[in-house]
């Protein structure tokens, strides 16, 4: 998941961030060096071969620019220590830190108020508010069969306030700053009250405006938005809880004494 990162940019959430993590967890334990040994049918050892683990600290994110001359180099971290060189021995590419891009991040790292970037057939990591889209009119599509079993795919639009957000860059400017205020987590798919204040007029923001987590992006090249829930308080989460059981009053009843009435034979 592409997430912003670099320049001056700092989310403003104040949830605190999780202290431990799944992903590392699964990784370290895939990691480690594996050996592989060959017995006789004795039980004695006649050869063993130790395979490596990788390294723990090599990066794995990739980053990318929005500007048209390195929109299409997708550097790893591990080679964007200085200098990333191209095909043409001439010619290199500085790659900034500094500079306002995006980071690819495991979903479990997004946090509320982070600005991400979803690109065509990708499925969305959290409740998000479209900025904007690659399309015209701002308009994005996506196909909701996950959550309400709709093979046809829904439109949505970016709010109009936000569709200047078009670039990192533009995202990260201390010019481009916006207040979204919303409703409490609810399990309805259909109903949200929320409001984006910029400076000091007032947006509204509807389902309409919002792309939510277990949707998938679909003939849209790309789409930037903010993230409004995460985790448990997503609408998909909170909608899956336990199925309740079907089993009606006479099986209830006569199951026990099903199971009692063999032992009095």
């Amino acid at each position: 998941m592409r997430v912003l990162g670099g320049g001056d940019w700092v989310n403003p959430n104040m949830m605190q961030r999780k202290s431990r993590t799944f992903v590392r967890g699964v990784m370290r334990t895939y990691g480690r060096s594996v050996r592989k040994v060959k017995r006789t049918s004795g039980g004695e050892e006649i050869a063993g071969v130790t395979t490596p683990a990788p390294q723990d600290d090599v990066p794995t994110a990739d980053i990318e620019y929005d500007d048209l001359v390195e929109e299409h180099h997708h550097l790893p971290a591990i080679l964007t220590r200085h200098f990333s060189h191209s095909s043409k021995p001439d010619t290199r590419i500085e790659v900034d830190h500094n500079r306002p891009h995006w980071v690819k991040k495991a979903w479990e790292d997004l946090a509320v108020g982070d600005f991400v970037k979803i690109l065509d057939n990708e499925p969305l990591p959290a409740d998000i508010l479209i900025c904007a889209t690659s399309e015209e009119e701002n308009v994005a599509f996506v196909e909701t069969k996950n959550l309400d079993g709709e093979t046809n795919l829904k439109s949505r639009n970016a709010v109009p306030a936000l569709s200047h957000l078009r670039t990192a860059g533009q995202c990260a400017s201390t010019h481009n700053t916006f207040r979204l205020e919303c409703d409490r987590p609810d399990v309805n798919l259909y109903k949200l009250n929320a409001a984006v204040k910029v400076g000091d007029e007032t947006f509204p923001a509807d389902m309409q405006t919002v792309l939510l987590r277990g949707t998938v992006l679909r003939n849209t090249k790309w789409v930037i938005g903010m993230v409004m829930f995460t985790g448990e308080d997503t609408r998909i989460v909170m909608n899956s809880g336990g199925t309740p059981s079907k089993m009606g009053k006479v099986e209830r009843q006569m199951n026990p004494q099903v199971y009692v009435m063999p032992s009095q034979f």
